[in-house]
């Protein structure tokens, strides 16, 4: 790849997230015809089809998904690389951006700014109310370095690590007065004959696919009568007496006319903290280890709502 360029990189991953050179041009802000020829003239250089292209859809070759794992990870080497010269050249402050969900901004947010702040000469950017696979998309490309959110058991993608912070489990969150606010507990089955609030299923939300699985279990498919892509959007419908949601949330998230409850079967999730596999940046190397060394995971007790960090003796 000794002749493969920069641009012809950079290129080629556009054109593998959109799989549309039509799409990927206006990202690129450029002609489609000038970008065919650029992927033409790599795959020439690498000697392989890097697409399958037909009149109506562009998929990758085998080759084609190995080297947009590759290329990837040498973006985001050259771009931690760029980003520390220009630091040491300008003698400006190292910057990290760190996401959170909804939900681990308010049980970590302070928490981890504190731990931060202990590095006086490190910039912090932070997004709070991103979730989770927007996270694992913004991590993976770079453009955060540091995420922490919600879990539910499954794996992590390839190329990113994960620390687990917290341990909890999903609650049923109900308008002051509905019928099933008057049990201590409540059972996923009872919530068969009831609208359901939650995130929207193209969000590919963790929160939403643990409470499909759960009413699944259950023996029914849940009816969710409205959709958000925020949490405090639902927390909104929820308290409007529009239906009933599941999720991890604090009880000082809640605001009036709104309770929680457990339910059985317990539905577990975790708060995990996630960064680049690769990740060589000095800055969010060193914050990463004073959070894992300065927190441990706290396991759940059945029934509860999220545990809070412990910070190790």
């Amino acid at each position: 790849m000794a002749d493969v360029e920069l641009r012809q990189l950079k290129a080629f991953v556009v054109v593998a997230e959109e799989l549309h050179f039509g799409r990927a041009a206006e990202r690129l802000h450029m002609a489609a015809s000038p970008l065919s020829r650029q992927i033409r003239s790599l795959e020439r250089e690498l000697k392989a089809a890097l697409f399958r292209r037909t009149t109506r859809r562009v998929a990758l070759t085998p080759a084609g998904r190995v080297l947009l794992e590759r290329s990837r990870a040498i973006l985001r080497e050259v771009d931690a690389v760029t980003r520390t010269v220009a630091e040491l050249a300008t003698a400006t402050a190292p910057r990290v951006t760190i996401a959170f969900t909804r939900c681990a901004a308010q049980t970590l947010l302070a928490r981890i700014t504190v731990t931060a702040r202990r590095f006086r000469d490190l910039q912090v950017d932070l997004h709070t109310d991103l979730l989770t696979p927007a996270q694992l998309d913004a991590i993976a490309n770079g453009s955060v370095d540091l995420g922490f959110l919600v879990r539910a058991g499954e794996p992590i993608p390839a190329g990113l690590r994960s620390h687990s912070l917290t341990a909890g489990a999903l609650r049923a969150v109900l308008p002051v007065g509905h019928p099933l606010a008057e049990r201590a507990v409540i059972d996923v089955a009872d919530l068969a004959s009831h609208d359901l609030i939650s995130f929207p299923a193209p969000t590919r939300s963790v929160v939403r696919a643990v409470t499909e699985k759960a009413c699944a279990r259950a023996g029914f498919l849940p009816r969710f009568a409205y959709e958000a892509g925020e949490t405090a959007a639902i927390l909104n419908l929820v308290a409007a007496g529009l239906g009933i949601s599941l999720l991890p949330v604090p009880v000082d998230l809640l605001g009036p006319g709104l309770v929680h409850r457990p339910v059985t079967p317990e539905v577990g999730i975790e708060i995990s903290m996630v960064w680049r596999e690769d990740e060589q940046r000095p800055a969010v190397l060193h914050l990463i280890a004073a959070i894992r060394r300065s927190c441990r995971p706290v396991p759940r007790n059945e029934g509860s709502e999220l545990a809070p960090l412990s910070t190790a003796p």
